[in-house]
Protein backbone atom coordinates (compact mmCIF):
# COMPACT_ATOMS: atom_id res chain seq x y z
CA UNK A 1 0.00 0.00 0.00
CA UNK A 2 1.08 3.56 -0.76
CA UNK A 3 1.03 5.90 2.47
CA UNK A 4 0.28 9.56 2.06
CA UNK A 5 2.17 9.72 5.40
CA UNK A 6 5.10 7.22 7.64
CA UNK A 7 5.05 8.20 11.15
CA UNK A 8 7.67 7.54 13.75
CA UNK A 9 7.87 8.22 17.50
CA UNK A 10 7.12 7.15 21.26
CA UNK A 11 3.61 5.76 21.16
CA UNK A 12 2.42 6.53 24.80
CA UNK A 13 -0.64 6.35 26.57
CA UNK A 14 -2.02 9.26 27.70
CA UNK A 15 -3.23 9.60 31.46
CA UNK A 16 -4.86 12.94 31.66
CA UNK A 17 -6.01 14.51 34.73
CA UNK A 18 -7.14 18.18 35.80
CA UNK A 19 -5.70 19.88 38.25
CA UNK A 20 -4.59 23.45 39.35
CA UNK A 21 -1.67 25.74 39.30
CA UNK A 22 -0.73 25.08 42.68
CA UNK A 23 -0.28 21.39 42.34
CA UNK A 24 2.17 22.15 39.36
CA UNK A 25 4.11 24.82 41.61
CA UNK A 26 3.92 21.87 44.59
CA UNK A 27 5.40 19.41 42.88
CA UNK A 28 7.86 21.46 41.17
CA UNK A 29 6.86 20.85 37.53
CA UNK A 30 7.50 23.10 34.37
CA UNK A 31 4.39 24.22 33.38
CA UNK A 32 3.87 23.61 29.90
CA UNK A 33 6.60 21.57 29.17
CA UNK A 34 7.84 17.56 28.83
CA UNK A 35 9.73 16.01 31.94
CA UNK A 36 11.14 12.89 31.49
CA UNK A 37 9.56 10.33 34.40
CA UNK A 38 10.26 7.39 36.18
CA UNK A 39 7.47 4.81 36.38
CA UNK A 40 7.21 5.42 40.32
CA UNK A 41 7.20 9.21 39.77
CA UNK A 42 4.18 8.93 38.08
CA UNK A 43 2.31 6.76 40.75
CA UNK A 44 3.41 9.11 42.98
CA UNK A 45 1.47 12.18 40.83
CA UNK A 46 -1.11 10.09 40.40
CA UNK A 47 -1.63 8.63 44.31
CA UNK A 48 -1.66 12.24 45.24
CA UNK A 49 -4.74 12.85 42.32
CA UNK A 50 -6.51 9.70 43.86
CA UNK A 51 -10.18 11.97 44.34
CA UNK A 52 -9.70 13.47 40.54
CA UNK A 53 -10.82 11.65 37.75
CA UNK A 54 -8.61 10.14 34.90
CA UNK A 55 -9.08 9.62 30.93
CA UNK A 56 -6.95 7.52 29.99
CA UNK A 57 -6.47 7.91 25.42
CA UNK A 58 -3.84 6.65 23.32
CA UNK A 59 -1.21 9.34 22.69
CA UNK A 60 2.37 10.06 21.56
CA UNK A 61 3.32 13.02 19.76
CA UNK A 62 3.57 11.64 15.55
CA UNK A 63 0.84 8.94 16.36
CA UNK A 64 -1.75 11.83 16.96
CA UNK A 65 -0.29 13.55 13.43
CA UNK A 66 -0.55 9.99 11.96
CA UNK A 67 -3.76 9.22 13.29
CA UNK A 68 -5.26 13.08 12.66
CA UNK A 69 -3.99 12.62 8.93
CA UNK A 70 -6.19 9.38 8.66
CA UNK A 71 -9.16 10.97 10.21
CA UNK A 72 -8.96 12.95 7.66
CA UNK A 73 -9.06 10.74 5.05
CA UNK A 74 -5.35 9.85 4.23
CA UNK A 75 -3.45 6.55 4.25
CA UNK A 76 -1.00 6.52 7.28
CA UNK A 77 0.99 4.07 9.23
CA UNK A 78 2.75 4.79 12.37
CA UNK A 79 6.24 3.03 13.56
CA UNK A 80 6.31 2.49 17.34
CA UNK A 81 6.69 0.35 20.41
CA UNK A 82 3.94 -0.85 22.31
CA UNK A 83 4.21 -3.93 25.09
CA UNK A 84 1.90 -7.18 24.85
CA UNK A 85 -0.02 -5.82 28.02
CA UNK A 86 -3.83 -4.05 28.61
CA UNK A 87 -2.16 -0.72 27.54
CA UNK A 88 -0.49 -2.15 24.27
CA UNK A 89 -3.42 -3.70 23.63
CA UNK A 90 -5.45 -1.11 23.85
CA UNK A 91 -3.27 1.18 21.75
CA UNK A 92 -3.10 -0.88 19.16
CA UNK A 93 -6.77 -1.58 18.66
CA UNK A 94 -7.05 2.46 18.97
CA UNK A 95 -4.43 2.43 16.20
CA UNK A 96 -5.98 0.28 13.74
CA UNK A 97 -9.62 1.18 14.57
CA UNK A 98 -8.75 4.56 13.38
CA UNK A 99 -7.35 3.09 9.92
CA UNK A 100 -3.74 3.23 10.77
CA UNK A 101 -1.22 0.56 10.24
CA UNK A 102 0.63 -0.23 12.98
CA UNK A 103 3.34 -3.48 13.86
CA UNK A 104 1.37 -4.30 16.89
CA UNK A 105 2.33 -5.62 20.72
CA UNK A 106 6.06 -6.69 20.82
CA UNK A 107 7.80 -8.67 23.29
CA UNK A 108 10.11 -7.20 26.25
CA UNK A 109 10.68 -6.57 29.45
CA UNK A 110 9.64 -3.01 29.52
CA UNK A 111 5.83 -2.31 29.70
CA UNK A 112 3.99 0.47 27.90
CA UNK A 113 5.11 3.69 27.84
CA UNK A 114 2.81 6.26 29.80
CA UNK A 115 2.43 10.05 29.63
CA UNK A 116 0.64 11.53 33.12
CA UNK A 117 -0.76 14.71 31.41
CA UNK A 118 -2.01 17.58 34.03
CA UNK A 119 -4.26 19.71 32.60
CA UNK A 120 -4.65 23.04 34.20
CA UNK A 121 -7.59 25.72 34.49
CA UNK A 122 -6.15 27.75 31.68
CA UNK A 123 -6.15 24.81 29.41
CA UNK A 124 -2.43 23.95 29.18
CA UNK A 125 -1.13 20.52 29.63
CA UNK A 126 2.21 19.67 31.62
CA UNK A 127 3.23 16.33 30.60
CA UNK A 128 5.56 13.60 32.91
CA UNK A 129 6.52 10.44 30.62
CA UNK A 130 7.69 7.38 31.38
CA UNK A 131 8.58 5.95 27.95
CA UNK A 132 8.88 2.42 28.87
CA UNK A 133 9.00 0.05 25.64
CA UNK A 134 9.25 3.05 23.28
CA UNK A 135 12.68 3.74 24.40
CA UNK A 136 13.54 0.40 22.78
CA UNK A 137 12.53 1.27 18.96
CA UNK A 138 15.66 0.89 17.28
CA UNK A 139 16.68 1.14 13.58
CA UNK A 140 15.45 -2.72 12.97
CA UNK A 141 12.23 -1.72 13.38
CA UNK A 142 12.04 0.58 10.09
CA UNK A 143 11.06 -1.06 7.58
CA UNK A 144 12.36 0.47 4.11
CA UNK A 145 9.19 -1.36 2.03
CA UNK A 146 6.39 0.49 4.42
CA UNK A 147 8.33 3.73 3.50
CA UNK A 148 9.01 3.51 -0.01
CA UNK A 149 6.63 5.38 -2.42
CA UNK A 150 4.76 6.91 0.95
CA UNK A 151 3.91 10.78 0.20
CA UNK A 152 5.88 12.16 3.30
CA UNK A 153 7.93 10.70 6.44
CA UNK A 154 7.64 12.80 9.78
CA UNK A 155 9.60 12.25 12.21
CA UNK A 156 9.07 13.81 16.19
CA UNK A 157 11.78 15.50 18.13
CA UNK A 158 11.23 13.37 21.42
CA UNK A 159 13.40 10.21 19.74
CA UNK A 160 16.63 12.82 20.46
CA UNK A 161 16.00 11.90 24.31
CA UNK A 162 17.48 8.02 23.93
CA UNK A 163 20.26 6.89 21.41
CA UNK A 164 18.19 3.91 19.72
CA UNK A 165 15.44 5.94 19.00
CA UNK A 166 17.48 8.72 17.56
CA UNK A 167 19.14 6.42 15.14
CA UNK A 168 15.92 4.56 14.10
CA UNK A 169 14.96 8.22 13.20
CA UNK A 170 17.74 8.97 11.20
CA UNK A 171 17.40 5.20 9.68
CA UNK A 172 13.66 6.38 8.34
CA UNK A 173 15.28 9.72 7.35
CA UNK A 174 17.57 7.91 4.85
CA UNK A 175 15.57 5.45 3.69
CA UNK A 176 13.10 8.82 2.65
CA UNK A 177 16.44 10.44 1.39
CA UNK A 178 17.35 7.49 -0.65
CA UNK A 179 13.34 6.95 -2.41
CA UNK A 180 13.19 11.28 -2.48
CA UNK A 181 10.29 11.10 -0.34
CA UNK A 182 10.30 14.53 1.56
CA UNK A 183 10.92 14.23 5.76
CA UNK A 184 8.82 16.32 8.02
CA UNK A 185 9.89 17.13 11.72
CA UNK A 186 9.17 18.93 14.75
CA UNK A 187 11.20 19.92 17.15
CA UNK A 188 8.69 18.21 20.15
CA UNK A 189 9.23 20.60 22.95
CA UNK A 190 11.72 23.58 24.16
CA UNK A 191 12.75 20.35 26.56
CA UNK A 192 14.45 18.79 23.32
CA UNK A 193 15.65 22.00 21.94
CA UNK A 194 17.66 22.84 24.86
CA UNK A 195 19.16 19.38 25.56
CA UNK A 196 20.13 18.50 21.87
CA UNK A 197 20.63 21.94 19.72
CA UNK A 198 23.35 20.94 17.92
CA UNK A 199 22.50 17.50 16.99
CA UNK A 200 19.13 18.94 15.67
CA UNK A 201 20.53 21.82 13.63
CA UNK A 202 22.46 19.17 11.85
CA UNK A 203 20.16 16.77 11.52
CA UNK A 204 17.39 19.80 9.85
CA UNK A 205 19.56 20.86 7.62
CA UNK A 206 21.14 17.44 6.09
CA UNK A 207 18.25 15.92 6.12
CA UNK A 208 14.51 17.65 6.93
CA UNK A 209 12.74 19.83 4.03
CA UNK A 210 9.14 20.66 6.03
CA UNK A 211 9.76 21.59 9.97
CA UNK A 212 7.35 22.09 12.31
CA UNK A 213 7.58 24.06 15.61
CA UNK A 214 5.86 26.44 18.26
CA UNK A 215 6.51 29.60 19.12
CA UNK A 216 8.62 28.79 21.96
CA UNK A 217 10.43 26.31 20.02
CA UNK A 218 11.41 28.44 17.50
CA UNK A 219 12.97 31.11 19.91
CA UNK A 220 14.85 28.27 21.93
CA UNK A 221 16.16 27.23 18.28
CA UNK A 222 17.58 30.70 17.17
CA UNK A 223 18.49 31.51 20.58
CA UNK A 224 16.40 34.70 20.61
CA UNK A 225 13.59 36.26 22.48
CA UNK A 226 12.31 37.57 19.09
CA UNK A 227 9.83 35.28 17.04
CA UNK A 228 10.64 37.21 13.61
CA UNK A 229 14.23 36.82 14.27
CA UNK A 230 13.40 33.57 15.08
CA UNK A 231 11.10 32.31 12.30
CA UNK A 232 13.83 33.99 10.00
CA UNK A 233 16.31 31.87 11.58
CA UNK A 234 14.46 28.67 10.87
CA UNK A 235 13.60 29.99 7.18
CA UNK A 236 17.01 28.93 6.44
CA UNK A 237 17.24 25.69 8.04
CA UNK A 238 14.64 23.94 5.92
CA UNK A 239 12.98 24.38 2.59
CA UNK A 240 9.40 24.88 3.93
CA UNK A 241 8.64 25.74 7.42
CA UNK A 242 5.43 26.39 10.13
CA UNK A 243 5.33 27.80 13.61
CA UNK A 244 2.24 27.75 15.43
CA UNK A 245 1.68 30.60 18.02
CA UNK A 246 -1.88 29.35 19.69
CA UNK A 247 -3.99 32.06 19.87
CA UNK A 248 -2.22 34.14 17.18
CA UNK A 249 -2.41 31.61 14.75
CA UNK A 250 0.46 30.19 12.44
CA UNK A 251 3.40 31.18 10.44
CA UNK A 252 4.77 29.27 7.56
CA UNK A 253 7.52 29.94 4.71
CA UNK A 254 8.53 28.16 1.44
CA UNK A 255 10.70 28.78 -1.43
CA UNK A 256 7.60 30.24 -2.94
CA UNK A 257 6.02 32.36 -0.26
CA UNK A 258 8.60 34.03 1.83
CA UNK A 259 5.71 34.65 5.01
CA UNK A 260 2.23 34.20 4.86
CA UNK A 261 0.05 34.12 8.58
CA UNK A 262 -3.04 31.74 9.19
CA UNK A 263 -5.41 32.90 11.95
CA UNK A 264 -6.45 30.51 14.32
CA UNK A 265 -10.12 29.29 14.46
CA UNK A 266 -12.25 30.25 16.62
CA UNK A 267 -12.78 27.87 19.51
CA UNK A 268 -13.26 27.11 23.13
CA UNK A 269 -9.63 25.65 24.41
CA UNK A 270 -10.35 23.01 27.15
CA UNK A 271 -7.15 20.76 27.03
CA UNK A 272 -3.93 21.89 24.85
CA UNK A 273 -2.95 18.52 24.55
CA UNK A 274 -2.14 17.53 20.99
CA UNK A 275 -2.83 21.00 19.26
CA UNK A 276 0.34 21.02 17.36
CA UNK A 277 0.18 17.73 16.53
CA UNK A 278 -3.35 18.24 14.67
CA UNK A 279 -1.73 21.19 12.84
CA UNK A 280 1.24 19.32 11.84
CA UNK A 281 -1.46 16.38 10.79
CA UNK A 282 -4.00 18.94 8.79
CA UNK A 283 -0.97 20.66 6.94
CA UNK A 284 0.74 17.59 6.27
CA UNK A 285 -2.78 15.93 4.53
CA UNK A 286 -3.01 19.53 2.67
CA UNK A 287 0.62 19.14 1.11
CA UNK A 288 0.49 15.25 0.23
CA UNK A 289 -2.92 16.54 -1.42
CA UNK A 290 -1.41 19.48 -2.93
CA UNK A 291 -3.16 22.31 -1.71
CA UNK A 292 -1.09 25.61 -1.44
CA UNK A 293 1.28 26.60 1.33
CA UNK A 294 -1.93 28.61 3.56
CA UNK A 295 -4.43 26.55 2.57
CA UNK A 296 -2.60 23.74 3.88
CA UNK A 297 -1.90 25.75 7.34
CA UNK A 298 -5.66 26.48 7.40
CA UNK A 299 -6.08 22.64 7.57
CA UNK A 300 -3.54 22.51 9.86
CA UNK A 301 -5.26 25.30 12.26
CA UNK A 302 -8.66 23.63 11.96
CA UNK A 303 -7.28 20.37 13.01
CA UNK A 304 -5.56 21.87 16.10
CA UNK A 305 -8.59 23.80 16.85
CA UNK A 306 -10.95 20.77 17.17
CA UNK A 307 -8.52 18.86 19.26
CA UNK A 308 -8.06 21.22 22.06
CA UNK A 309 -11.48 21.73 21.92
CA UNK A 310 -12.37 18.37 24.72
CA UNK A 311 -9.79 16.60 26.92
CA UNK A 312 -7.29 14.36 24.93
CA UNK A 313 -4.65 14.77 22.07
CA UNK A 314 -6.44 13.08 19.18
CA UNK A 315 -9.03 14.58 17.22
CA UNK A 316 -12.57 13.62 17.32
CA UNK A 317 -13.85 11.12 15.13
CA UNK A 318 -16.81 13.55 13.94
CA UNK A 319 -14.88 16.39 12.85
CA UNK A 320 -15.80 17.77 9.80
CA UNK A 321 -12.83 16.23 7.14
CA UNK A 322 -13.57 17.57 4.03
CA UNK A 323 -10.60 19.92 3.54
CA UNK A 324 -12.33 22.03 0.82
CA UNK A 325 -15.23 23.07 3.34
CA UNK A 326 -12.42 23.90 5.77
CA UNK A 327 -10.61 26.28 3.73
CA UNK A 328 -14.02 28.01 2.32
CA UNK A 329 -15.70 28.11 5.93
CA UNK A 330 -11.82 29.97 7.18
CA UNK A 331 -12.58 32.21 4.34
CA UNK A 332 -15.85 32.90 5.22
CA UNK A 333 -14.37 33.93 8.81
CA UNK A 334 -11.74 36.45 7.52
Amino acid sequence: MKYDLVGIGNALVDIEVRVDDDFIKQNSLTKGGMTLSTEEDQTKILNALQSHSTKISSGGSAANTVHGLSVLGGNAYYLGRVANDLYGRHYTEDMQSGGVGFPGPGDGASGTGTCVVLVTPDSERTMLTHLGISAALHPDNVDETIIRDAGVAYIEGYLWTGEETRNAALRLAEFARKDKIPVAFTLSDAFVVNSFRDQLIDFIRWHVDILFCNDVEALAMAETDDVQEAFDVLKGMADTLFVTRGENGSWASSPADDKIEVDAFPTQAVDTTGAGDLFAAGTLFGITKEYSLEESAIIGSYCASEVVSHMGGRMPVHSNADAKEIIKNYRELQ
